[in-house]
């Protein structure tokens, strides 16, 4: 297994909501380029508000520029000095991909948020990239490609790329020798393990980052049960419908609001003692559907070659046949 089991959260935990955390994260983001992917609405939206609370320049890389534009407008009315910016990122095509890159090439980028996804998956199995189905080319290939244009920054900077994992990836068996789910097509499925290929790339990646001695870092998160009903309302963002706040207060007892599941992510960015802990961090709510976010172990075959080894394959695929971080 490529885990190492970390002794302990460094400093208090987190407190249970991305407000609540203010001062926690006060100053942490000055002077720092925070990208998140699929930030406009969602855990996206709540951890890009954090962000930007914290000080950091933060990069909305979403696919639909009007929606963009509505997030950073909710933001700005919530912190005015919030320093934001909107680029163009689709996370099911490579050249999408290849183009934020292009953008952010030249830039010094401190974290990259990989939060975009689809959530409501086909009834049906649709084509995406390479033969693999629509739910993992946008959950995972598109965000491999964009790692890969990246390799170089890991190597000079301490870029953390923050890959956002799920419970699900313990609740569905995932087969490594059916990615591509040619048979035995299911919506759940698709999701579940569209999000174990993320977070055992995610986790494949540290171990690689600490064998080049390169200064970045590779942290997966996963935000518990975090859903809609249960979040805070953002005009234009969040606007559940009664008969979702109403589920939502049903399922309270196991399952919290984003603005809570956004704090994995935002802590991953934001921590510096995560830095110091060994490899393989995987952060997630203390009672694993939701609670206060602390070191948790993550799904066994996400942490295991058996599926890291065919995940790292479909990366260097979706790279065109490069492997960035083989080293010499």
């Amino acid at each position: 297994m490529l885990y190492t089991p970390q002794p302990s959260f460094p400093g208090s935990l987190p407190e249970a909501d991305v407000y609540r955390n203010r001062r926690r994260w006060a100053g942490l983001g000055n002077g720092k380029t925070m990208v998140v992917t699929g930030a406009n609405a969602g855990l996206g939206f709540f951890t890009s508000l954090a962000l930007a609370e914290a000080g950091a320049h933060v990069v909305l890389a979403c696919r639909n520029q009007a929606r963009a534009e509505r997030a950073i407008e909710q933001i700005r009315a919530r912190v005015p000095q919030a320093s934001l910016e909107f680029m163009q990122f689709d996370s099911g095509s490579l050249e999408s991909a290849m183009g934020l890159a292009a953008e952010l090439r030249s830039r010094t980028v401190d974290a990259l948020i990989a939060n975009a996804g689809m959530i409501h998956t086909p009834a049906t199995r649709q084509p995406g990239l390479y033969g693999f189905e629509t739910v993992m080319s946008v959950n995972f290939i598109g965000h491999a490609r964009l790692v890969g244009e990246l390799a170089d920054k890991f190597s000079d900077h301490p870029l953390r790329l923050i890959g956002l994992g799920s419970m699900a990836t313990r609740l569905c068996r995932t087969d490594p020798r059916n990615l591509a789910l040619e048979q035995g097509y299911r919506s759940y499925r698709a999701y579940a393990q569209s999000k174990a290929a993320l977070q055992a790339f995610t986790i494949s990646l540290d171990h690689r980052l600490r064998q080049l001695s390169w200064p970045g870092r590779s942290l997966a998160v996963h935000p518990g049960y975090s859903i809609s009903g249960l979040s805070i309302p953002v005009a234009n963002i969040n606007e559940p419908s009664y008969s979702k706040r109403l589920a939502g207060q049903l399922q309270s007892s196991f399952a919290q609001g984003k603005h809570q599941g956004a704090v994995a992510a935002v802590e991953a960015a934001l921590n510096p003692g995560l830095a110091g802990l060994g490899p393989g961090v995987y952060l997630g709510p203390k009672f694993t559907s939701k609670g206060r976010i602390s070191l948790a172990s993550a799904a066994k075959s996400t942490r295991g070659k058996t599926l890291q080894d065919p995940v790292w394959e479909l990366f260097v695929r979706a790279n065109e046949g490069c492997d960035p971080f083989r080293g010499s």
